[in-house]
């Protein structure tokens, strides 16, 4: 898997010569259709069927939106070049899926710099899909160069960043039924490094997918996925699952915290990979001593963060993870968790422990939020509380 790894690391560093053949796939386009957000996920396809993730228009104007996904389909009706431009940054992203006999891929830069934001490559054998590799830089690419830097600074500053890429190398194992058994997988995650796991693939009475479990190797595993029922919504899901992360982080609490009472609770998070939110508690005490030492109240110690234990609740996060794969957003997972905070916010713990009278939690990843203005009390608000309370923060110097 090392080797596989470092293959398909040295294939991102050729993609870089690669920006000026997305004419040719251009060229190809047949017809074209617009979507708000990224429809057509490589691993979908099997060969030969590509489904969509989500709706498309042959109308643009049909779309209200900021982002824009343009989509161009070959010949035989595949998509085979697509670009999305944010209005608000305007930044522009364009990419190319490129169909062989023994692999496909699907490349995708970042115009204003030419670094390669994405790859995904799936091979073949005998019409099997025997792998996958997914790599995405950090930021879809945004922030990785500068038009400035040659091609061999921005390649080696990514190189040598430990938060640049979300990569994931699997390889698959067919049993006596033909179909997939297992994989086996390496990964690099900022904050996490590199690692490795395996998946077990569970079927249902009719031979469908119906559940994956990863088991990693410090020892623990995770239901990674689930197959949706057919009456499940985006919004039935995200309701489902933020009332019952609210109350199992309440339980949690009331066995790990000693400190009482609780003024403050972050539930933080890493948008793009990690939805289960670290707990971060911090007692009416804690943030009255550094009140009085003039330090920043709402970033607490994450040394002290606790666990949650999701057990109960694997099957809901299964189903938001393929929710979110197949919309193509992690926008889903984060409204989840403000939706959690603000049940914590609103009930003050469902009453299970004592907290402040301006008691909040809210739900943040501290890389990418609130450091715009009125960002952080944007998202504090959306976490339930109060205007008022936010004022009398302001007032008293808890807030800025």
């Amino acid at each position: 898997m090392e080797k596989q790894l470092e293959q398909f690391l040295q294939r991102w560093e050729q993609a870089f010569n690669e920006l000026q053949t997305l004419s040719l796939y251009k060229n190809q386009v047949k017809t074209t259709q617009y979507s708000d957000g990224l429809r057509y996920n490589l691993k979908k396809f099997d060969g030969e069927t590509f489904p969509s993730d989500g709706l498309m228009t042959k109308n643009k104007h049909d779309l209200d939106t900021n982002s824009l996904y343009e989509y161009g389909f070959n010949a035989e009706g595949l998509p085979c070049y697509v670009k999305y431009h944010h209005n608000y940054n305007h930044a522009t992203w364009e990419g190319f899926y490129n169909y062989c006999d023994d692999f496909v891929e699907y490349v995708e830069f970042y115009v204003h710099t030419g670094v390669p934001s994405s790859i995904v490559r799936i091979e073949f054998r005998d019409k099997r899909k025997i792998s996958l590799q997914n790599l995405v830089i950090n930021g879809r690419g945004g922030s990785a160069a500068s038009p400035q830097m040659s091609r061999e600074e921005i390649i080696s500053s990514i190189r040598n960043d430990e938060s640049a890429f979300i990569l994931t190398a699997t390889r698959y194992e067919y049993g006596l039924k033909d179909r997939i058994e297992k994989a086996s997988n390496i990964h690099i995650i900022p904050g996490m490094g590199k690692f490795t796991s395996y998946d077990e693939y569970g079927y249902d009475q009719n031979e469908t997918l119906d559940t994956i479990r990863r088991f990693f190797e410090q020892g623990h595993n995770q239901l990674i996925y689930c197959k949706l029922s057919e009456n499940m919504t985006s919004e039935t899901l995200v309701e489902s699952l933020s009332e019952a992360l609210a109350r199992s982080i309440a339980e949690t609490l009331t066995r790990q915290v000693k400190e009482l009472p609780v003024a403050l609770l972050e539930l933080s998070y890493h948008y793009g990979d990690n939805y289960i939110p670290y707990l971060v508690c911090q007692s009416a005490q804690e943030v009255a001593t550094k009140l009085a030492n003039g330090n920043s109240v709402f970033i607490g110690d994450y040394q002290d963060a606790l666990d949650l234990e999701i057990e109960s609740l694997e099957k809901l996060y299964a189903q938001l993870e393929q929710m979110m794969e197949d919309m193509g957003t992690g926008e889903l997972g984060r409204k989840m968790l403000i939706k959690a905070a603000r049940h914590l916010t609103r009930s003050k713990l469902f009453g299970k422990l004592q907290v402040t009278e301006d008691f909040a939690a809210y739900a943040i990843d501290w890389t990418i939020d609130g450091y715009g203005d009125g960002e952080f009390e944007k998202i504090l608000l959306e976490c339930g509380v109060e205007p008022t309370i936010i004022k009398l923060w302001k007032h008293t110097g808890m807030l800025l």
